[in-house]
């Protein structure tokens, strides 16, 4: 979604959330209440990407907060293209989840998914009032380690048993006829990238999602995902910031689809496809002091989708977005976090998951999550944040499947005749972008924020150097230690790619050496081998 437009619906929705009668939320919930008592609005609301949140408790006494408390959820319109399919889909998971799992979630007293049959006028989801603080701002990586890996495994637990919720399709839950239980039929797999792109008015799924498509094989999927990307890139007027960023993207676009293709693995091209929530990320994730996890929100956008898709740790766990993480200097901590993910998880695979104490190698869930190397993780992360993919690609998945000419491949490509037409959109894309930002400018909406180029902090910098130091140790132990022969096999079955180092050193930004962080992290990687 353009910045203009976002500035256009956020106004919107504004506009809606001040026309909502806060007199007329508390009636509403008073009237689903078993006892029907009078209730009150006891915080300010919450407004989330989608919804807006009232919560009220059931006493009248201002000075009390003893009492039921629930949280009155109003989706926002203007940010939604297919607001009832949405909210469908979302109630219709969150029943699933209950009956199916242990996973925690707020409990359901009531929803509508019509705005003419209740006072308030608008569809709505009466929810339990969940107590506690989200992961949002909490930096894992500063925990102690046992408090770091205690979140970890209750992480990885809901990974565990979202794994064995398997379908036959890449679909979507959504409601019966009767909008009261769920089901599983011909239901889209609708996600925030499709939503935000109908929104705009890119006219996304009249050609290429209608209602009922789902999808029986990983690589028609995925092939869905390059439609996308192809039409943000198209469609979107800040989807670039320049020809050069316009012929870098474009030609992403199209190397990216041929190593995704050969990436699909022919196992699990067919499925299981596996239930995910739709937006995990730490605001959705409620913890106590302790750091149990003690609610998981928001499964709007949840869908099923293929294994490769499904087994990649969160992008989130060094609190960087999808396109920073593909940056050379950031993917190492982020590497680092994955692992210490993954080991949390076939351990407790191992322990809990495993009736028949089959050993970890053989174990098919430990086995998929272990299989995953960094280019593979990127690879996911690209697909399921679209809007990044160009970032992915150029940072992180070229320079390991081709040499470092990527600038005379680009040249090469668009010389080609079949081409031609794409060299058209480009230029026109370019006037596109000098009239878009005109008129920005002149709403004063702030720019598209990318992450082609991150800022490396002071912070961040003496946080990973002091990372680095500890890994150290370990690694003057094992070159001592160490047989000569066997640690250089080890390095060079261990090593698949390391331009991306070379392409920081063409870049810098740090005072400290970069090949520091390729040298320390290759010895980490096998002290670790060597460990288990």
């Amino acid at each position: 979604m353009d910045q203009i437009t976002k500035h256009r619906v956020d106004r919107a929705a504004e506009e809606l959330i001040a026309s909502i009668d806060p007199t007329r939320v508390c009636d509403l919930a008073t009237s689903f209440h078993p006892a029907k008592s009078a209730c009150r609005i006891f915080s300010d609301w919450k407004k989330g990407g989608f919804n807006v949140c009232f919560p009220v408790i059931f006493n009248q006494d201002p000075e009390s907060m003893e009492g039921e408390k629930w949280m009155v959820r109003i989706p926002l319109l203007p940010r939604l293209a297919f607001p009832k399919e949405k909210m469908r889909s979302e109630i219709a998971t969150m029943k699933y989840i209950a009956e199916k799992t242990t996973i925690p979630i707020p409990h359901l007293h009531g929803y509508s998914i019509n705005s003419d049959d209740n006072i308030l006028g608008l569809p709505f989801m009466l929810m339990e009032y969940i107590e506690g603080k989200t992961l949002a701002g909490v930096v894992l990586q500063d925990l102690e380690k046992r408090t770091r890996e205690h979140f970890y495994t209750q992480l990885a637990d809901i990974y565990i048993q979202l794994y064995h919720q398997q379908f036959d399709q890449i679909g979507a839950l959504t409601l019966d006829e009767h909008d009261e239980d769920w089901i599983f039929a011909n239901n889209r797999p609708l996600t925030v990238d499709v939503n935000d792109q109908e929104v705009s008015g890119f006219d996304f799924c009249s050609h290429f999602l209608p209602p009922q498509q789902t999808f029986t094989s990983a690589i028609d999927y995925i092939y869905l995902i390059f439609r996308l990307i192809y039409n943000d890139y198209c469609r979107c007027p800040d989807s670039i910031v320049g020809e050069e960023d316009a012929r870098h993207y474009r030609y992403s676009i199209w190397a990216g689809q041929g190593i995704v293709m050969e990436w699909v693995k022919q196992e699990y091209n067919h499925g299981p496809f596996i239930l995910m929530h739709g937006d995990l990320r730490p605001s959705n994730i409620v913890i106590d002091d302790n750091f149990n996890i003690t609610s998981i929100l928001d499964w709007e956008w949840s869908h099923t989708l293929p294994v490769q898709l499904f087994a990649v740790p969160p992008y989130w766990l060094t609190n960087l977005q999808v396109a920073q993480i593909a940056e050379p200097l950031f993917s190492f901590p982020y590497t680092v976090a994955a692992l210490d993910f993954i080991d949390s998880m076939c351990e407790l695979v191992y322990t809990s998951y495993n009736p028949h104490r089959k050993l970890r190698s053989e174990i098919p869930m430990a086995s998929v999550w272990r299989q995953q190397a960094y280019e593979d993780q990127a690879i996911a992360h690209g697909l399921l944040k679209p809007h990044s993919f160009g970032s992915v690609y150029c940072h992180a998945l070229d320079s390991c499947y081709y040499d470092w000419d990527r600038n005379q491949r680009v040249e090469a490509f668009f010389k080609l005749r079949i081409w031609q037409s794409e060299l058209e959109i480009m230029k026109q894309k370019v006037v596109e972008l000098a009239h878009f930002e005109k008129e920005r400018q002149k709403l004063g909406v702030e720019q598209r924020v990318t992450f082609s180029y991150p800022i490396f902090t002071q912070e961040q910098e003496a946080g990973l150097v002091r990372k680095l130091k500890d890994f150290s140790e370990k690694a003057d132990k094992i070159f001592r230690d160490g047989n000569e022969v066997d640690l250089l096999a080890r390095v060079e079955r261990e090593v698949r790619k390391k331009q991306e180092l070379k392409a920081e050193l063409e870049r810098p930004r740090s005072r400290w050496p970069l090949i520091t962080i390729g040298a320390i992290y290759l010895v980490y990687i096998i002290s670790r081998d060597r460990g288990n």
